[in-house]
């Protein structure tokens, strides 16, 4: 029977409130089990999955797998995977997992995760994330191989009294449970659990009893009667375990293809350890599938039993309160530069404002302002400062002819792009008809990622400097500025005010 909400509340509201944290695809939230609130703590390095801690931090422990455009399809998609990090706090590790699954801080000090992609068990210090003890449970060397889940979808560990328990999702071989020793990662049982597949989490209680998420259908398990302990009623994946003295809860997902995982509704159930009936149920938003579970300031039993040591700083994060204060911080760099961009229009792009009176144009935000009195001039002259991000991809900045009506069309470009990240080549485009034509390099890469561009154009030519250097001139034929409105077109960089403004209105 389930507990009403009032009843839940009546129950809890005389005690402090327990929280427990729960990675998503692309968030990391805090959810308050008293008062129901959820915080998103973090969106910023997605791949969400594991989440640990060692005893007394106040820092948590997380695996991102970063590699959000691999499909997992196959060895090649495998073999880009290796992105994989860790982090601590600020500290991250370098890329070195594929597909990391859940970590567990170990009693050695040690972490230990489920490098997923590789098919192994990765236990490291995250001061030395080179010196890896793996350990395996067969001998397929990736998950997946040339489209076919050969490997063991490794995703879950567990310790308790000197072993290590590694749960095997198995895909259509079934799953198993292995148990290691500890800290030594030696082999000692492999485990088929007959006729299921799809388990994650395993926690072993003080009864010895061995339960898990059957996710594929919504359900919690004990794996040695196959007794099905709870189920959830409805179409859902459940993943992500934790478990107090008092009660337990479940990770709940929509179920739904990997593209539409970003942004499915996810929840938490709530049961009673004793009798595993549900008493509360927690609807935590659109915020992706739950992919881990842990309690914080209250003993997790089915993580390592030490209480998270920071709770204090971990409260005061609050993700929409960080983003407010990055709105506000923007707009109001972006009014007090307002002055230095006058003669600019904005066609397309939203710009991000700096203390500078810089624009940048990061991922995904392609931008373009053009000078309206430029157009049908004889002389004009454009001088603007630029600075290319570090491992932009498709970056570029450009001095255009523009001729369009709002749309990234029609126009010529005077177009520099970093080349191998080390300098920049200047190139001659041209786009008409919604397609872009190279004309011509006009300089192959000897141009600074960091400098001023000053175009100086007449009736006959157009000459473009970097630094006050002349780097190339291009006659009006090839570059009709005349025929536009000159601008600036920009990806990956940031632009900023020029040093003077030389703009002779004849």
């Amino acid at each position: 029977m389930f507990e009403s909400v009032a009843k839940v509340e009546e129950r809890t509201k005389h005690r402090e409130s327990v929280f427990a944290v729960v990675a998503t695809t692309h968030f990391l939230l805090l959810l308050d089990l008293t008062t129901k609130h959820v915080v998103p703590l973090e969106s910023h390095r997605p791949g969400y999955y594991g989440i640990s801690w060692f005893p007394r931090s106040e820092n948590l422990i997380l695996t991102h797998s970063r590699a959000e455009n691999i499909t997992f399809a196959d060895i090649a998609s495998y073999a880009l995977s290796e992105v994989g990090v860790v982090s601590c706090g600020h500290r991250v590790t370098h890329g070195f997992l594929s597909a990391p699954h859940q970590a567990l801080c170990g009693s050695d000090g040690r972490i230990i995760c489920t490098n997923t992609g590789r098919n192994a068990i990765a236990a490291f210090d995250f001061d030395r994330p080179d010196c890896i003890q793996e350990a395996k449970l067969s001998e397929a060397r990736w998950d997946r191989f040339d489209q076919r889940a050969s490997g063991d979808h490794l995703n879950s560990v567990f310790e308790k009294e000197g072993s290590l328990y590694v749960l095997a999702h198995g895909f259509e071989s079934g799953s198993r449970l292995a148990k290691l020793t500890y800290p030594g990662l030696k082999l000692v049982e492999n485990t088929p659990i007959g006729g299921i597949s799809g388990l994650h989490n395993i926690w072993i209680d003080d009864e010895g009893r061995k339960i898990s998420c059957y996710s594929e259908i919504g359900a919690l398990i004990e794996l040695e009667s196959k007794e099905i302990l709870w189920e959830a009623g409805s179409p859902v994946y459940t993943r992500g375990l934790a478990a107090s003295s008092s009660f337990v809860l479940v990770g709940e997902s929509e179920r739904g293809a990997r593209d539409s995982r970003r942004n499915s509704m996810s929840g938490l159930w709530m049961l009673d350890r004793r009798t595993w009936r549900t008493l509360d149920y927690f609807p935590l938003g659109p915020f992706g599938q739950v992919y881990e579970v842990r309690l914080l300031n209250e003993v997790d039993h089915a993580h390592h039993g030490h209480v998270f040591g920071g709770m204090d700083k971990l409260l005061q994060s609050d993700f929409y309160r960080e983003i407010a204060e990055k709105k506000f911080e923007a707009n109001r760099k972006v009014n007090e530069n307002r002055n230095a961009w006058i003669g600019f229009e904005n066609r397309f792009g939203a710009p991000v404002a700096d203390e500078r009176g810089g624009r940048g144009a990061g991922r995904g935000n392609l931008c373009l302002v053009t000078q309206p009195a430029s157009a049908g001039k004889s002389e004009w002259e454009l001088l603007f400062g630029y600075s290319f991000a570090k491992h932009a991809d498709e970056a570029h900045v450009a001095v255009v002819s523009y001729r369009g009506r709002g749309a990234d069309v029609d126009m010529h470009a005077l177009l520099i792009s970093p080349v191998e990240g080390r300098s920049a080549a200047l190139q001659l485009w041209s786009q008409a008809d919604g397609a872009w034509t190279l004309q011509s390099t006009l300089q192959p890469g000897e141009i600074p990622l960091i400098g001023e561009i000053r175009v100086r154009a007449d009736s006959s030519k157009t000459e473009f400097f970097v630094d006050d250097n002349l780097i190339a001139t291009v006659p009006i034929e090839q570059f009709p500025w005349q025929r536009g409105q000159f601008g600036i077109r920009w990806l990956g960089a940031t632009i900023y005010p020029p040093r003077r403004v030389k703009a002779e209105n004849r």
